[in-house]
């Protein structure tokens, strides 16, 4: 993982991720968010277009000018990046986690870190989630039918559609009687409930 990481220009960093990162699952719905919700992206226009001569450099530029303005970078260029630990199970959930990440001198994300599969589904194809080591600013990175696009939502715990979605997450699992409820399922549960704790 490191190797792969390390051609998109990222390094990775040992140690525990710090307390209060949004789920995963939570920032994978920045897309869905709108102007309302603080929704803020890295073009005027909403993506870069698919056809656009200089795709690749554009998306890294778009994602590194939205990730300076609204703060994701801390210390020596550090944040949080999801990573996936192997492939989706069966039933369809993420099992990806956080990683604490700096990004290098030399990188490209949007290029050779998506065709690394980490970071995306092939060069100009990116797809990744991102977070600020204090989890106010999360930045999805996403491929639409028609171009790419970053997308910024700070403090989810305020935005009222995610915060809907996540507690129909919660009640379904607070009164499940299923025996075999997945521990993916409680885990995405007590994720939520912690970032809400620690940001209140």
């Amino acid at each position: 993982m490191a190797t792969l990481l390390r051609a998109a220009g990222l390094q990775l960093l040992p140690g525990e991720v710090p307390a209060g990162p949004p789920p995963l699952t939570a920032v994978g719905l920045l897309a869905t968010c709108g102007p309302t919700d603080g929704r803020r992206d890295a073009w005027v226009d909403g993506w870069v277009d698919e056809e656009t001569p200089g795709l690749v450099e554009q998306a890294n530029t778009g994602w590194f000018a939205l990730a300076v303005e609204h703060g994701l970078f801390g210390p020596d260029r550090e944040f949080l990046l999801g990573v996936p630990e192997g492939d989706d199970d069966e039933d369809g959930y993420d099992t990806s986690r956080w990683r604490r990440v700096r990004l290098l001198k030399e990188w490209d994300l949007a290029g050779a870190g998506a065709e690394t599969g980490l970071l995306g589904s092939g060069a100009g194809r990116p797809e990744f989630r991102m977070c600020s080591l204090d989890g106010h600013v999360p930045v999805q990175g996403t491929t639409y039918q028609s171009g790419v696009t970053s997308i910024m939502v700070p403090e989810l715990w305020r935005v009222p559609s995610i915060c809907l979605y996540m507690e129909g997450q919660v009640e379904r699992v607070q009164q499940s009687n299923r025996a075999d409820l997945d521990d993916r399922e409680r885990a995405l549960v007590r994720e939520w409930l912690q970032y809400l704790q620690h940001h209140s």
